[in-house]
This record gives C-alpha cells, sequence and structure tokens, in this order.
C-alpha cells in the first residue's frame, strides 16, 4: 500500500493525474488504473517508466525518506518475488534485474 499512497502523494503535488501518467510513462491507462487500486503489482520496467515520468528517483515511489528504516518493498520480476527492507536492498535487486537483463 506504501506504492499507493506514494503515487497519489506525487501525482497530487506535480498536479497529474491517471492518464496524464499514462501517457507520460508510455504505460496503458489500465494498467495504471490497476497498479493505484492494488489490482496488479506493477513490473520493474513499469515502476522504471512511471518514475521517470513523474521525475523521480525509483525510491521514491516507495518513501519520501532516504533512510527510512521501515521500507518494505515487493519486487516480482518474471514470477520470482524480492522482497527489499531498506533502500540498499531495493537497489541491490534493481541493479542484480538490470544485469541480468543486459545478458
Amino acid at each position: 500500500m506504501e506504492l499507493i499512497k506514494r503515487l497519489e502523494d506525487i501525482l497530487s503535488k506535480k498536479g497529474i493525474n491517471q492518464k496524464e501518467l499514462s501517457e507520460k510513462a508510455n504505460v496503458a491507462e489500465l494498467s495504471i488504473s490497476r497498479i493505484m487500486t492494488g489490482k496488479t503489482k506493477p513490473s520493474l520496467d513499469s515502476l522504471e517508466k512511471i518514475a521517470n515520468a513523474l521525475n523521480v528517483e525509483l525510491w521514491e515511489l516507495f518513501t519520501n525518506e532516504l533512510h527510512k528504516k521501515d521500507l518494505t518493498a515487493l519486487v516480482d520480476y518474471k514470477g520470482e518475488l524480492f522482497k527489499a527492507k531498506t533502500l540498499e536492498e531495493l537497489e541491490e535487486i534493481v541493479k542484480k534485474i538490470k544485469d541480468h537483463n543486459k545478458k
């Protein structure tokens, strides 16, 4: 739920609605809606597109504090679920996935 709350906060602060986010991120409007309602887990690719469209770092979609201790993020990559409890763990997961995709 942290992701949904953060997305709502960021969209509100930037004055962007879901349709505009969909267009800027090049992510289907239905996908954005399903992410925002918690009906689907976003892929790493979608998260990166959303972060880029909102001009925020990927970690900012999960927390607004760089060193927040109670961060919990779940990343579903090709059916494998990764859990990060810290920003450093989340960054390491993202790095491993990016490295794997380069091969």
